[in-house]
């Protein structure tokens, strides 16, 4: 039987959707990415912003005449939207194939109960890059999220469980890891360890590369200055994704966030000072129900101060079950459009000026992907996506290019030279 997968969301969400595809191709089920040739279609949701629910809801309308499953964490929050379809529970990916079986015996299953002793799931690969998560869920409680509705308090993976998956890795031949989860600023808090502890007792030596994943500001201050020395070693992307979501105090006590700017930029300008060239990633959400135009303009002043590599832009969404949902009255579109786009068009310039300082750089990136028309997608010691173009298979290869040209968001590259060592850590300066 041919089923496909629908795969929405966040690195982890994708991680598990991976693992449940995985589960059902080992148990003789034919995978096809053409959910129109797909007898069976599994679809691996997200509930972070509203337009992706309505989009679920499209594709279940769109799909109706397939099997459908169900799984993510719109499932896990929202169970009532889908009373009719088997749903798979955040804690029962494993059970997938079993779900599945019972839906072609007429009989409908909806796993949603959590458990204590969630089984470990196992990596997923994709050459040359392998996903490794490492915790899931959260510590905090903004009043916004329905990540954590769905999700739950944190819960951290054995480390020996992460070293053992690294080494794997290792001999498989992939060189990029993605260390993901809710938030890895709280790995460790059931273990009496942190995330520092866990880079730092990294001793697998290899041709391989770590981007550690999104952590929580408000608590990565507490071990930050270690974990800036985990990221002295060279296998590990100087990337960090901090999401700031607003530049306005207010704002954030609103939200429940547990951090102000100040101690914000205390974190940024100690990365800036250890490691200049480091790609800095935030999310901001726009038009936040409190959010008032002064409040708006102090995040544009952050925006200009910091020069942000990546923003991840949202505009918010009030989401079902949650306190801002509840509590708050939405601002008017109009106003939250216009926001959205002052906002784009002000980090546009500043990644581009940002950007800049690589013009004529000569190193060496990995490339982990093929992009469009003879083109190849590489990342750099610093994590900056470096466009090269290429009629050679580059996939999983360390070249050296020299940077001729920049956008606000990548570099292009010319490719110098093809090698395989561990030239990464050749720096800017």
């Amino acid at each position: 039987m041919r089923f496909s997968l629908i795969n929405l969301g966040c690195t982890m969400n994708k991680a598990e959707g991976e693992i449940m595809k995985n589960i059902l191709i080992k148990e003789g089920y034919e995978y096809t990415e053409n959910p129109d040739s797909a007898e069976v279609l599994l679809l691996n949701t997200c509930t972070v912003k509203s337009p992706t629910e309505n989009h679920v809801l499209r594709l279940i309308n769109k799909y109706k005449d397939k099997k459908l499953l169900l799984a993510g964490c719109l499932v896990q929050h929202q169970p009532e939207l889908f009373k009719e379809y088997p749903l798979i529970g955040l804690d029962h990916i494993e059970e997938v194939d079993k779900v599945l079986q019972d839906y072609l015996n007429n009989k409908i299953d909806q796993l949603l109960d959590r458990k204590n002793n969630k089984k470990i799931l196992i990596s997923t690969d994709n050459y040359p890059i392998r996903t490794i998560i490492l915790q899931e869920g959260c510590l905090w409680n903004c009043l916004y999220c329905a990540t954590k509705l769905a999700r739950g308090n944190a819960r951290s993976y054995p480390p020996e469980y992460i070293y053992n998956e690294l080494r794997e890795a290792k001999l498989k031949g992939l060189k990029i890891i993605y260390f993901t989860g809710t938030d890895l600023a709280t790995y460790g808090h059931d273990l009496n360890i942190d995330l520092a502890d866990l880079l730092l007792n990294i001793d697998i030596k290899g041709n391989f590369f770590i981007r550690v994943g999104m952590a929580n500001p408000g608590i990565l201050n507490k071990f930050f200055d270690k974990l800036l020395k985990a990221y002295e070693n060279e296998s590990i992307f100087k990337f960090f994704h901090l999401p700031v979501q607003s530049g306005s105090d207010r704002v954030l006590r609103t939200m429940g966030r547990g951090y102000n700017i100040k101690q914000y930029h205390e974190l940024i300008n100690k990365i800036r000072k250890k490691f200049y060239e480091a790609t800095i990633s935030t999310d901001i959400i726009v038009g936040y129900p409190t959010e008032t135009e002064e409040d708006f303009n102090k995040t544009l002043e952050l925006v200009e101060d910091v020069k942000f590599d990546i923003i991840n832009i949202s505009k918010f969404w009030p989401r079902n079950k949650t306190l801002a949902g509840k509590l708050y009255k939405t601002l008017p579109g109009n106003i939250v459009k216009d926001r959205s786009k002052k906002l784009k068009e002000l980090f546009n310039k500043v990644a581009y000026e940002r950007n800049k300082i690589w013009l004529n750089w000569e190193g060496y990136c990995i490339i982990e992907s093929k992009g469009k028309n003879d083109t190849w997608i590489g990342r750099n010691y610093a994590y900056k996506q470096i466009l090269i173009k290429s009629n050679k298979n580059l996939l999983g290869k360390i070249v050296k290019v020299k940077i001729n040209n920049i956008t606000s968001i990548d570099l292009r590259g010319e490719l110098i030279d093809i090698k395989e060592e561990n030239l990464l850590e050749k720096t800017l300066y």
